[in-house]
């Protein structure tokens, strides 16, 4: 189960990526306004609770291995994250029993603030991720994922939320965060989804304008062409943590940067 912890430095009304897990910041640093910093932990594409070896030749959970990470985390820095970039209920061996209930527990306890819709988060239908959502002890953000029957937000999801946090250099300033996800165009599922850049949009200038955040995440679960578009299309979002391709990557050659984890 891989992980990232990103450090991000929030400048009101923008923001820039300041470090990425242990890399070294070797150039020159330009007199800037005072910044805060966010410690965030992100993963996403986790389906099962996997043993891995904790280098004495001992099988752990891996969940197992992040829960102390988060609480360090927590306890270390007072502005902190964990966010879960969708894809959980299935497929594993104890999905088709539990549908998806079996990973809930491990979410909870690893402690995440966030999480984003996955496709997989369909697999056993509207019903089945109700019971999910219902146990997470944390909101699902889709801002593009109908149900068909309602033509109404997926229920159990929130298109974005915001939280406030502070600083000695800034004061308090408020991070904004919203959901999308690839249109799957699958109707038998009971779902529609809307375009995400256009939805990504909307929560961009709501979260801008009404909320008046100082520093924008979004949350995506698309494949990595998607997120090349995504990051180059939406201005207004400051970082995204994706999933879906099962590849860890860092993009910050071009519009906004992006953090996908690989899987479990």
């Amino acid at each position: 189960m891989l992980t990232f912890v990103t450090t991000l430095a929030v400048v009101t009304a923008t923001a820039s990526v300041s470090s990425i897990q242990a890399a070294d910041n070797c150039g020159g640093v330009a007199e800037r306004p005072p910044t805060a910093e966010i410690q965030v932990i992100s993963y996403n594409d986790v389906y099962e609770i996997k043993n891995y070896d904790a280098g004495d030749g001992i099988l752990v959970g891996g969940p197992s291995h992040v829960v102390p990470l988060t609480k360090t985390l927590r306890k270390k820095y007072e502005n902190s994250l964990v966010l879960f970039a969708g894809d959980t209920m299935s497929p594993s061996l104890w999905s088709s029993y539990f549908k998806g209930l079996h990973m809930i527990d491990a979410h909870n306890a690893i402690g995440v603030d966030f999480a984003c819709l996955g496709n997989h988060e369909f697999d056993f239908g509207i019903d089945a991720f109700l019971n999910v959502s219902a146990k997470s002890k944390f909101p699902w953000l889709n801002a593009n994922a109908y149900e068909i029957a309602t033509d109404k937000l997926l229920r159990g999801t929130i298109p974005n939320a915001v939280k406030t946090f502070s600083s000695p250099t800034m004061g308090s300033f408020k991070v904004g965060f919203f959901g999308v996800m690839y249109d799957m165009q699958d109707s038998s599922k009971g779902m529609k989804w809307t375009d995400p850049i256009v939805a990504a949009k909307e929560q961009v200038k709501y979260l801008r304008t009404v909320e008046k955040v100082d520093f924008v995440i979004a949350l995506t679960h698309q494949f990595l062409e998607d997120d090349n578009k995504f990051s180059q299309e939406v201005a207004g979002v400051d970082m995204i943590y994706g999933g879906h391709d099962h590849s860890a990557m860092l993009q910050t050659q071009f519009g906004t940067p992006y953090l996908k984890a690989d899987l479990d």
